[in-house]
């Protein structure tokens, strides 16, 4: 057969052999998401089939999917399904589509899930230049509190052969106008942008980072992140994540103008057009995205948050003590100390009990507070002894970290971590 149709059998039978070998991984495999996306960048809409399958391994019965409401969902799939419905629910703050299936206790073989929906990208995800499918595009089911599920994924990328696609790892032998790329992610992250042009430039092999970017070419600022990003890897692997250091990083330059945030891929999204490192505001957003290779395994939904944000938070500060900026160290401290006064516990903090401006309040000016006050009882080399195991454990519990603290510090200093916490 001819050499693309080869290619692809081939890719067919790998999606098969996962499958497959899905079915006899231990408890805690993960599942297995298979997404066709067809994309129209000059209208900004788009088609999915979004195919999720849990390996026998996994035992779960009941199989709830949120997805966006703003979508049109034109079909469900449930092969060896019990039973089935759609409705719609509140989730936060959203109405969504909630998908249930329930299959039978003690499954044979793995379960499927498949969903068809059609829809228009949301505000800051796309521009003349480019379409944004990613983290916080809110474009993909995912399973309830469970956004930032680790997922084995295919995404196979349709689109107008004048245009190209760029994810966080690369793509599997592309052609004109079909993109296709493997990885494991949370559920909510298989990203890909799309353009008719992307500009690229690259560090040095020492620090291997990458800069992408759409709309218009390279430019000094540009170079200036790069050089930063380079440093802040550097500087990193040397401190919070000494035991599993970053060999690669790709920071995204979208330029729609919206929002800033981190991948656990080895990669970050910056969409500001008049981003500039020069200025301490935006080398801060820098290292805390950067840093969220590390730091971003505690929940979203309570208080372990606090392990994702508010240690993204420090670590950038501690970047920037690293240059000699004890000063800007100092203010930047203050300022989140003065923001969280009054605020309440970490410990058993709800954030659904209160408006959005205080988890921002809790989780990451309380924590960061706490951090440096760990930081200046225990030293800095036991500090970053701390910091360097918790990011290797892939730490997602308070109760993880307190664990941590008492191995390197002593119970002591565990003891007086977690009434802080507690005030």
């Amino acid at each position: 057969m001819p050499r693309e149709e080869a290619y692809a059998f081939a890719m067919k039978y790998l999606l098969l052999l996962l499958i497959a070998c899905c079915s006899s991984l231990p408890s805690g495999a993960f599942p297995l998401v298979h997404i066709r996306l067809q994309v129209d960048p000059v209208t900004h809409s788009f088609t999915c089939r979004y195919r999720f399958t849990l390996p026998v391994s996994d035992t779960t019965s009941v199989v709830n999917l949120h997805l966006n409401r703003a979508f049109t969902l034109h079909r469900v799939r449930t092969p060896r399904a019990v039973q089935g419905h759609v409705t719609t629910a509140r989730y936060l703050s959203d109405t969504v589509h909630h998908v249930q299936v329930r299959y039978a206790s003690h499954p044979q073989r793995p379960r499927e899930l498949e969903l068809t929906y059609s829809g228009t990208m949301g505000k800051g995800q796309f521009n003349d230049q480019v379409a944004i499918f990613s983290g916080h595009s809110n474009w993909l089911p995912f399973r309830p509190y469970q956004e930032y599920e680790p997922v084995m994924y295919e995404l196979d990328v349709l689109v107008p052969a004048a245009y190209q696609v760029r994810s966080t790892v690369p793509a599997e032998r592309p052609r004109s106008g079909h993109w296709v790329f493997h990885g494991t992610t949370p559920a909510i992250e298989p990203t890909a942008l799309i353009a008719q042009q992307f500009y690229q430039m690259m560090s040095s092999p020492a620090a291997p980072v990458s800069v992408i970017k759409t709309g218009v070419a390279l430019a000094q600022p540009d170079t200036a992140m790069l050089h930063q990003a380079d440093a802040i890897v550097a500087f990193y692997n040397r401190t919070i994540g000494r035991e599993d250091p970053l060999t690669q990083f790709t920071i995204f330059l979208p330029g729609t103008n919206y929002e800033g945030y981190g991948l656990r891929a080895n990669a970050a999204v910056i969409t500001y057009t008049d981003f500039n490192v020069t200025q301490p505001a935006d080398l801060l957003i820098l290292a805390h995205e950067i840093s969220h290779k590390w730091w971003a395994y505690g929940s979203f939904h309570d208080e372990n948050g606090w392990l994702s944000e508010a240690f993204a938070t420090y670590s950038s500060l501690l970047y920037i003590q690293s240059r000699g900026d004890e000063a800007g160290y100092k203010a930047e401290l203050a300022r989140l100390a003065e923001t969280a006064a009054g605020a309440p516990p970490i410990w058993g903090f709800n954030r659904y009990a209160y408006p959005f401006p205080m988890y921002r309040r809790v989780i990451y000016n309380k924590g960061t507070g706490i951090l440096a006050a760990l930081h200046g009882r225990v030293g800095t080399e036991l500090f970053l002894t701390i910091l360097a195991h918790t990011a290797a454990q892939k730490t997602s519990t308070t109760l993880g970290f307190l664990a941590t603290v008492e191995q390197v510090a002593g119970p002591e200093i565990q003891t007086w971590l977690r009434s802080e916490l507690q005030r």
